[in-house]
């Protein structure tokens, strides 16, 4: 997984033009909560678990930002002056990635969303708490939503968090309102819906094995 990960990025590398440069940023951003969420589900001692967990969920939002990102297939002016899409092989590459680094991070994103889930349901002793995992889940969908608004109308990266946190802290309070609540409902509500979607599939398949 990792190599093809970072296959994926070295062929954006040297194909992308300037336009799309930022997505190299973002993949990157989005393949750190991926690999700490690898790291995590390995046994770890209490102290380093907890800290790191809460490292992957400040970068955890990088993942689902890259949906987000969806919205620059627009620089790709598919339509020709006929009103038909173009047949451009360089543009449906871009389209390609734009597509499938949202698609892939999205996805193994969500997967990690679980196994942590899982993993903090164990710790925190949760498990007779009905749906457990999946009220941890949800409530990690959310800080990521509220992540999404930061990164996307604020243009606030994680890492920002490590070089002016006191700028940091002034903007996050000062972001609450009406109009960003329900964009915060809609990014939760998308995420929700892959994260069942998944789940479903997955029991489909264990079920379908299992005949």
């Amino acid at each position: 997984m990792r190599l093809l990960y970072w296959s994926f990025i070295a062929f954006a590398a040297l194909t992308f033009h300037d336009s799309f440069r930022f997505l190299l940023l973002n993949t990157l951003l989005a393949y750190i909560p991926i690999e700490l969420s690898f790291w995590l589900t390995s046994k770890r001692s209490p102290i380093i678990f907890w800290i790191m967990a809460v490292v992957w969920l400040l970068f955890y939002p990088n993942a689902p930002y890259l949906m987000t990102d969806l919205f620059h297939l627009s620089i790709l002016k598919p339509y020709g002056i006929n009103g038909m899409l173009r047949f451009n092989l360089p543009m449906w590459r871009d389209f390609a990635y734009l597509v499938g680094a949202a698609i892939v991070s999205t996805i193994i994103g969500t997967l990690g969303v679980d196994q942590i889930a899982q993993e903090c349901q164990r710790r925190l002793h949760l498990s007779k708490l009905p749906a457990g995992r999946t009220i941890i889940s949800a409530a990690l969908f959310l800080f990521a939503s509220i992540g999404v608004y930061v990164g996307r109308f604020l243009r606030l990266h994680s890492i920002y968090l490590l070089i002016t946190p006191q700028y940091i802290i002034k903007q996050l309070v000062e972001m609450w309102s009406a109009k960003m609540l329900a964009f915060v409902l809609l990014m939760w509500l998308l995420q929700l819906v892959i994260y069942l979607a998944w789940r479903f599939s997955v029991t489909a398949a264990v079920n379908a094995n299992s005949k």
